[in-house]
């Protein structure tokens, strides 16, 4: 075995480039135990590989640099143990809001694929649903702070004047089942069953009231709730142009 190695021989070994390990040096994190002064060759005694793979071994567990250097200078069994369990902790948390994000984009397409299966253009339709639920979420001034509104999709209520938002997260397109809440989010509501008048609107959501409007005059004759409920379905996190933004309006039909 040799006694030394050269920058690319110790590189081969882990398969690190040489800019990497000159990069070691230059920090001072694995520093070659001779160098030449006329040439600045590096030569690593053969022992600093055991150096060089707790480095790797720190790294490949995703520890930053800054910690692997703390880490070097103060290793110990009991330390070593303490350092694991810390490391062990924050990559199941990071697991967790991994699994939380992924949950969120599927959720998102579940949703769009669902609802653009039944998009229709010829004015409005009565459509029977079961119960469904959401998350209260309040007005405008506080909707943007709410990991619900971008962990769900987005519902807004009209009635009147006022317009509130939730953040949808159960009926017959998502699934039908309850699911764990976000920790704001202390209890769900419901969207009362029955039938709805249901259009679809195209376009800047400053137009949505005119279309609400519309669908209530043309349906005079019904006794309509007050409220009505709206579904982003194509909105800002997927579509660039206002113009091109689709919400399906749902007004419950009560009995006479």
């Amino acid at each position: 075995m040799k006694a030394y190695l050269t920058v690319g021989e110790m590189g081969r070994m882990f398969g690190l480039n040489v800019q990497t390990l000159h990069y070691y040096d230059k920090i001072g994190l694995f520093c070659p135990q001779l160098r030449n002064p006329e040439t600045g060759r590096r030569r690593y005694k053969f022992d600093q590989v055991y150096q060089l793979a707790t480095i790797r071994y720190l790294r490949k567990l995703g520890y930053p640099l800054e910690d692997v250097r703390v880490y070097l200078n103060s290793r110990s069994p009991v330390h070593t143990m303490d350092l694991l369990r810390e490391r062990s902790a924050a990559l199941r948390a990071q697991w967790q809001e991994l699994m939380r994000i992924d949950e969120a984009i599927l959720r998102k397409l579940q949703f769009m694929e669902e609802k653009q299966e039944h998009i229709f253009w010829d004015g409005v339709r009565r459509v029977p649903f079961p119960e469904r639920r959401y998350i209260p979420i309040g007005s405008e001034e506080i909707l943007y702070m709410k990991d619900s509104f971008y962990f769900y999709p987005t519902i807004a209520f009209y009635e009147e004047n006022l317009k509130y938002f939730g953040a949808y997260v159960v009926g017959p397109d998502m699934g039908g089942e309850e699911e764990e809440l976000p920790e704001e989010s202390q209890a769900t509501l419901p969207i009362p069953k029955g039938d709805y008048l249901v259009a679809f609107h195209k376009g800047s959501y400053d137009e949505i009231p005119q279309h609400i409007a519309q669908m209530r005059r043309e349906n005079a004759d019904l006794n309509l709730s007050p409220l009505t409920v709206t579904f982003n379905i194509i909105d800002q996190f997927v579509e660039n142009k206002v113009d091109n933004y689709i919400t399906e309006l749902q007004i419950q039909i009560l009995e006479p």
